[in-house]
């Protein structure tokens, strides 16, 4: 199953704590991972995404619009990036994984094999381009 996340990637990052009378509550220090998450899961859920009960590989591309000092007169600069470097990948992937837990997978623990990478979009729509496919037997040697 494929599918395509609109919005602002975000990662999930530290938390910290907070006291609440006796209690201590941990908190994203990120605003944006609470949309972030909802986002991917409305997206999964729209396109009819069901929790496989074994193994998962899970192929994510993040995607981010160019910012305008990327390009000159004759378009784009020579000296512009090759990939966005906005967010670490193990926490973008962090955030899109935990999303999916009871939409995709029951657990993110069923998730045996993960490429993620960062790239600019074609279509200046940010987001992610998410795949996730049931694995067999597992490979062995």
């Amino acid at each position: 199953m494929i599918f395509r996340v609109h919005g602002e990637p975000a990662s999930q990052g530290s938390k910290r704590l907070v006291r609440a009378g006796a209690r201590t509550i941990m908190l994203e220090q990120s605003k944006k991972v609470k949309p972030w998450r909802a986002a991917v899961a409305a997206a999964a859920l729209e396109h009819g995404c069901a929790p496989f009960d074994g193994d998962v590989s899970v192929r994510v591309c993040l995607l981010f619009n160019r910012p305008e000092s990327h390009f000159g007169k004759r378009g784009l600069l020579p000296s512009a990036p090759g990939r966005p470097g906005y967010i670490d990948v193990d926490k973008g992937a962090r955030a899109i994984l935990d999303a999916l837990a009871g939409i995709a997978y029951h657990n993110d623990r069923q998730v045996a094999v993960l490429r993620i990478e960062r790239a600019w979009s074609p279509d200046n729509g940010a987001g992610a381009v998410i795949e996730i496919n049931p694995l067999s037997a597992p490979v062995n040697g």
